[in-house]
């Protein structure tokens, strides 16, 4: 309708009408341009706020397991270094028991849960993560993603050639029938034993690696993505 009119305004040489025909043509495009550009905008908005809620939810929920797990591997850390101790000195070998023999016998064990939230991954390989206007949030989410692969990468190389003691030296550890604790060790003979002493001390330093700086390193990246997060949505945060 409007190009039959355009056309008629042309045939009678009527510029004025042709010149204002066009003015609403483009007027109106621009007008249907914006108003498209506005829908996207607050598509996105929405978008962008659902992911951000869903991730600080991941976040509730990961981030105590995460700590969780920390403080029991630190306890049992705890335990390797008072046999340590007793190892180098003599000393102490009366407050040595079920739970030490334990931790001897899981110093080889190094694969706890890494903790990922499913939101990151589905905002990094879908390329939505340039939907987060806030640049401390999305650059928080890259980096929580770059370290999580180091975390990960850290977790797979200290279990290459492991020791599992109780098999190397079944002649000083008994694992017992039912929980880890059933355990014994023949903790004298292990502080004589140098063959002994070289495997543990080399799972010890895997275990010590393990503890700081996979899932102590953990806790704190989910924290501290945690607090971002919280910040930026304007939420309250957890002091824990």
């Amino acid at each position: 309708m409007l190009l039959r009119r355009i056309t008629k305004h042309v045939k009678a040489q009527n510029w004025f009408a042709v010149g204002l025909d066009f003015l609403i043509v483009v007027v109106g495009v621009f007008i249907g341009i914006q108003v498209a550009n506005w829908n996207d905008a607050r598509r996105d908005r929405a978008i962008e706020a659902l992911y951000l809620d869903r991730l600080q939810q991941e976040i509730t929920e990961f981030s105590p397991q995460a700590e969780a797990g920390y403080q029991s591997v630190r306890d049992r850390q705890e335990r390797i270094i008072e046999v340590q101790a007793y190892f180098r000195t003599g000393e102490g070998r009366e407050t040595l028991d079920g739970k030490h023999c334990a931790a001897i016998v899981m110093s080889h064990i190094y694969a706890g849960t890494i903790f990922y939230p499913p939101t990151i991954k589905e905002l990094i390989a879908t390329g939505r993560i340039v939907l987060i206007r806030d640049h401390t949030i999305r650059t928080a989410i890259l980096s929580f993603d770059q370290t999580n692969d180091e975390i990960s990468q850290l977790r797979t190389d200290i279990q290459i050639d492991r020791m599992v003691l109780a098999r190397i030296h079944p002649d000083l550890i008994n694992l017992g029938l039912y929980s880890w604790e059933d355990a014994t060790c023949d903790f004298e003979s292990m502080a004589s034993d140098q063959a002994f002493l070289n495997h543990f001390t080399d799972n010890s330093r895997r275990f010590g690696a393990y503890v700081d700086d996979v899932t102590g390193r953990q806790s704190e990246i989910l924290k501290s993505l945690g607090t971002t997060v919280a910040a930026g949505l304007g939420r309250p945060i957890d002091p824990d």
